[in-house]
């Protein structure tokens, strides 16, 4: 508590305030100041003010003990605790998915800032997808949100931050699966024609889009390579980290891991004529980025790369794709000549079975003569007479009554008589 008097512009002003411990706000404290003017320090009437105040911050107190905190203070609390959690690496998630993440939540639920966050209900939630529905979002992108609103819950459950709930109003709340539909890919004609059209006319993406169709690697993994991950010896490219253009870091891979890519001939070839430019243009002092292999279109330094190989997939005929798809024909067409699916993951850098299986089911390997071995056509034609002499209710046992029993018995199951 503290009454403070300061004066600005000749006018005395006196401030009053209060604090208390709370550990269901923000800082762990409970603030309230008020300034007033023509009060002196520590008189009737602002002793008055300040024990109001102190009223007023221990209702809110109570208040808070009792029903948990709001949503938008939960919010800022756990917003706290999951930057430190990552900054101590001790997050899952990637620091972008997590940015991405906080910042949808307070776009789509600032409607329920002042609520308690243990008032908030199933039906709330449904509500808010139903928003989201009609303004176009898709169903994945409600999955996310719902996902990161179960985790502000369990976060706010386990620290005890809300009161009188055991489960988040996430549960029993449904969201239509989303039915995945087979990816577009590019064949290999299609594959030849993009290389072959980007030499002639994209000169500054075709060393890009090569790297991505002989190597695999992800946009940010090509964006941060540079020569010192390239054993020339071996010829062998060594992916260590990549590049988060949100806030222009390089940071680990995906995975978290570092993998080898061999190079082939054709890409061989890229890799001579660009370290020919590079050290050349290092020679001259007119090299833009010094240490890395690939050029840099300012589209490409946009995150616009995706627009451009659509819009030049179209140009040309071929199937529009995004540049992320590039990886998908990687995989495909290396599961097409043969190549093992651990061998493909390795070289890729996958971990997921699932994803895996996707770009198997893609390129079809699996597939093509599974059902060869089927073949239910007759050797003996005489087989096939029987069976249809068999249903109209004759017989070959001319000897006994066997097969006239056995006649009667499929008349009486073709021609049931009640």
């Amino acid at each position: 508590m503290a009454q403070k008097e300061i004066t600005e512009n000749g006018i005395t002003k006196l401030i009053i305030y209060t604090s208390i411990n709370c550990k269901e706000y923000p800082g762990g404290k409970i603030q309230r100041k008020k300034v007033v003017q023509g009060i002196a320090k520590n008189s009737q009437k602002a002793n008055a003010i300040e024990r109001e105040l102190i009223r007023e911050i221990e209702r809110e107190k109570a208040r808070r003990e009792a029903v948990g905190t709001n949503w938008e203070t939960l919010l800022r609390l756990y917003e706290l605790w999951a930057r430190d959690e990552e900054s101590q690496g001790r997050w899952v998630q990637s620091k972008q998915t997590l940015f991405e993440a906080i910042r949808s939540l307070h776009a789509w639920t600032q409607d329920w800032y002042k609520e308690a966050a243990s008032n908030i209900c199933a039906s709330d939630v449904t509500k808010l997808f139903h928003q989201m529905k009609e303004k176009g979002l898709s169903d994945s992108s409600m999955g996310k949100l719902r996902g990161d609103i179960r985790k502000v819950y369990e976060f706010g459950m386990l620290f005890d931050h809300i009161k009188g709930i055991k489960q988040s109003p996430t549960t029993g709340v449904t969201i239509r699966s989303r039915k995945r539909m087979r990816t577009e890919i590019l064949r290999d004609d299609e594959i030849k024609k993009l290389l072959s059209y980007a030499k002639t006319y994209e000169p500054s993406w075709f060393p890009i889009w090569a790297f991505a169709v002989y190597t695999g690697c992800r946009n940010g993994e090509l964006y941060a390579l540079k020569w010192s991950d390239i054993d020339f010896q071996e010829r062998l490219i060594t992916v260590q980290r990549s590049y988060n253009k949100k806030f222009r870091e390089e940071k680990c891979t995906k995975t978290g891991d570092w993998r080898r890519v061999s190079i082939c001939e054709p890409l061989w070839d890229i890799v001579v004529e660009l370290k020919k430019s590079h050290d050349h243009d290092v020679q001259r002092g007119a090299c833009k980025n010094p240490g890395y292999v690939l050029p840099r279109p300012g589209l490409w330094q946009n995150g616009d790369q995706a627009r451009k190989l659509r819009m030049f997939c179209e140009e040309i005929g071929i199937t529009p794709i995004c540049f992320h798809t590039l990886r998908a024909c990687f995989a495909t067409e290396l599961l097409k000549r043969g190549v093992d699916v651990p061998s493909v993951m390795r070289v890729g850098g996958w971990k997921s079975l699932k994803t895996m299986m996707h770009y198997v089911r893609l390129s079809g390997v699996s597939d093509k003569g599974i059902t060869d071995p089927l073949d239910y056509r007759s050797e003996d034609p005489s087989l096939t007479n029987k069976a249809l002499l068999k249903a109209v209710g004759e017989t070959f046992n001319s000897e006994g009554d066997e097969g006239g029993a056995e006649i009667i018995r499929l008349m009486s199951r073709r021609f049931p008589t009640h």
